[in-house]
């Protein structure tokens, strides 16, 4: 009896085993016949194309760009000492040689005074001896020995003067004091920071130019500048700097100067817009932005032949937001796709999208 059960479990497992086979082999038909299917469905991809041409380029370009101080330096001190008085804070309007902070001056002063007194009387000797010389009446040895020590009291007068001038911190130039890093009774070490100043007298606009734009740029040339805070006001500016080296994003930056002396100031930081003005009209080969596949630093697009697409290795620069120009890769009258890349690889076929 209990070989008889043994051998009907076994047949129930052979049978299970056996329906699950033919389940599996039915699936992978049926997985095989849907594959084929939608492969056939596939074989073309649906694409939207448009043709290289030559596009004129308007004869004036603008560029957003930020403001910047002409003027921005750390004032440090060129003295040892403790902080006595100080005469500017943050925020201040300070002119040329203006006195903004002093340090302790009681041994430089004193320094100074001998020093001056040691050569006053050096240079007197000196023109005793120049004097006596003349007459045969000192030796010639005499007399260097004189002009000797009158140049290093000369040297040691110089020495104290300037030791003593650096306890008074003078503003180097007109401008604005943004940030004080001391206060009342600091002492400081030689090369301590003192103040920060900004001069806003002139600011300078830096614009990022393309490969293209650049090329119609040149120092002295004049800029329309509008600065996004005063609707309607327009401010002149010169070129003054135009690197020769691009960034990351190929695009190269010139550097404009204005004269900030209108009823509206401007800060730096702030945001503008600088319009430039073509030396004639030219034409480049133009595509859409929306044709790369990856990025403007190593672009590609595919490019159509006959009914299939090859990846093409492009040179390209960016005019504005949707359009780029092409200066190698292409030629007018190439066909490209705009739209339908990311169903492409090299080779695929395509169909136009109506």
């Amino acid at each position: 009896m209990k070989s008889k059960k043994t051998i009907l479990s076994v047949i129930i497992i052979i049978a299970i085993a056996a329906m699950v086979i033919v389940r599996l082999a039915s699936n992978k038909r049926g997985f095989e016949e849907q594959l084929k299917l939608i492969s056939e469905f596939n074989t073309t991809v649906p694409v939207i194309t448009d043709t290289v041409k030559y596009k004129q380029s308007e004869t004036e370009f603008s560029v957003n760009g930020t403001f910047n101080p002409l003027q921005d330096v750390t004032i440090v001190s060129e003295a040892q000492g403790k902080i006595v008085s100080i005469v500017a804070e943050a925020g201040d309007n300070v002119k040329t040689g203006q006195i903004i902070a002093s340090i302790e001056s009681t041994l430089y002063k004193s320094q100074f005074y001998l020093a001056k007194s040691n050569l006053e009387k050096a240079e007197k000797d000196k023109q005793r001896f120049e004097e006596l010389s003349k007459a045969d009446a000192v030796t010639m040895q005499q007399y260097e020995s004189a002009k000797l020590a009158y140049e290093n009291a000369l040297s040691a007068y110089v020495s104290a003067k300037m030791q003593y001038d650096n306890t008074f911190i003078k503003a180097p130039f007109d401008g604005i004091i943004n940030k004080k890093y001391i206060e009342k009774g600091t002492y400081l070490l030689s090369g301590t920071p003192v103040f920060d100043i900004v001069g806003i007298k002139k600011v300078k606009f830096i614009a990022k130019l393309t490969g293209n734009e650049v090329e119609d740029v040149y120092n002295g040339q004049t800029v329309k500048i509008t600065v996004d805070n005063y609707s309607g006001l327009y401010y002149d500016g010169i070129v003054t700097a135009i690197v020769v080296k691009s960034d990351l994003s190929k695009r190269y930056d010139v550097e404009v100067e204005i004269n900030n002396n209108s009823g509206k100031l401007i800060k730096p930081g702030m945001f503008g817009t600088a319009t430039f003005g073509k030396n004639g009209e030219e034409s480049s080969l133009i595509i859409p932005r929306i044709a790369l596949v990856g990025s403007i630093k190593e672009p590609e697009v595919y490019k159509v032949q006959g009914d299939s697409v090859i990846s093409q290795r492009i040179d390209a620069v960016t005019l504005n937001n949707k359009e780029i120009s092409v200066t190698k890769g292409l030629e007018a009258g190439d066909v490209i796709v705009v739209s339908g890349q990311i169903n492409l690889a090299n080779g695929s076929k395509i169909k136009l999208n109506k």
